[in-house]
Parts: C-alpha cells; structure tokens; sequence
C-alpha cells in the first residue's frame, strides 16, 4: 500500500514539476456536515487540470480534515463556462476528543470513538464541476462530488457540493 501511494504522489509531482500554477482556490464543501477549502489549480495542457486541495470539517467532537487531488477535464461550453468531469483520490485524517460520542461517524459502530480517531483512510472523488470566468483573474465555481473512502474492514461513502472562488495567480 505504501508503494501505491508513493508511486501516486511521484505521478503528482512529475506533472506539477512539468505544469504551471494558474490559481489558487477558496472554497465551502456542504454536505452531512459543512467545511472550507483552499488549494490551487494547476494547467497541464490539452484542456486537463491538476487540482490539489486541503479542506477543514468542524466537528462539536473534533475536527476532520481531507487532502484530495483531483483532477479535470475542461470542456468549453461558451459565454464564460466551463464544465469539467472530475476524477481524483482523497485522504481523510479524523482527529476526535476525548470522551465526546460523535454524530458523524461514518462506520457503523457510532459510539467506537476510538476506532474512528487519528485514522487516515484512502478514497476516490467522482464528479462533475461548472466554472464561470468573471474576469481573466477571477473565476466562480461549483463542483458535485460522489466520495468513496475505504476504512479498514467496511466503506462509507458521501455526496457533496462546493462552492467557491477562483483567483488566477
């Protein structure tokens, strides 16, 4: 497993080494629960885009943070937009206080706090996103992701929307 993700974060930084950075991006992630996000958005010609982000959950039991690396495909559709299918993999990292029954655990076993906390757990991103270019520096968008995270013996899964802000650098 180790060699899988070593392997997929070298194939990560040889298109990055190869790209250029064209924005950072501010975003809300909703779903069961509601995050923020940043990261950054990087060409790598022929209409694909790498887009590495880091988002926050705040959670009354803890806080739960993903770090996902997507990536797009953009397709023109005129006036401003854009639409990109989305396909990527995520790391999510739960870290829960002490003593504190959390409402959202994703497993089956709710009241197991410790079975969730300081866990990272892989998964995949599928989606689809619009963006809408209100300037050649500044960009609006919106992604619909299905998130799949494998942990341990079990899956859980989610769909979220995000909101959010693109800034060209």
């Amino acid at each position: 497993m180790k060699k899988i993700i070593l392997s997929m974060i070298l194939c990560a930084v040889a298109f990055v080494a190869k790209a250029q950075i064209e924005s950072v991006d501010f975003k809300s992630n909703f779903r069961s629960d509601f995050g923020v996000g940043a990261g950054i958005t990087v060409d790598l010609g022929n209409d694909f885009e790498f887009s590495p982000s880091a988002n926050l959950y705040f959670w009354d039991c803890g806080t739960h943070i993903d770090f996902e690396a997507d990536f797009h495909y953009n397709i023109d559709l005129g006036k401003n937009f854009t639409l990109y299918p989305i396909a990527g993999g995520v790391l999510c990292y739960a870290n829960l206080r002490d003593d504190h029954v959390c409402a959202h655990h994703p497993h089956h076993h709710p009241h197991d706090d410790k079975y969730y906390d300081g866990k990272a757990n892989l998964g995949v991103n599928i989606g689809c996103g619009l963006k809408y270019d209100f300037s050649k520096k500044c960009a609006g968008f919106m992604d619909v992701k299905y998130q799949w995270i494998n942990e341990d013996d079990h899956a859980y899964d989610d769909t979220f929307f995000s909101l959010g802000v693109k800034i060209a650098i």
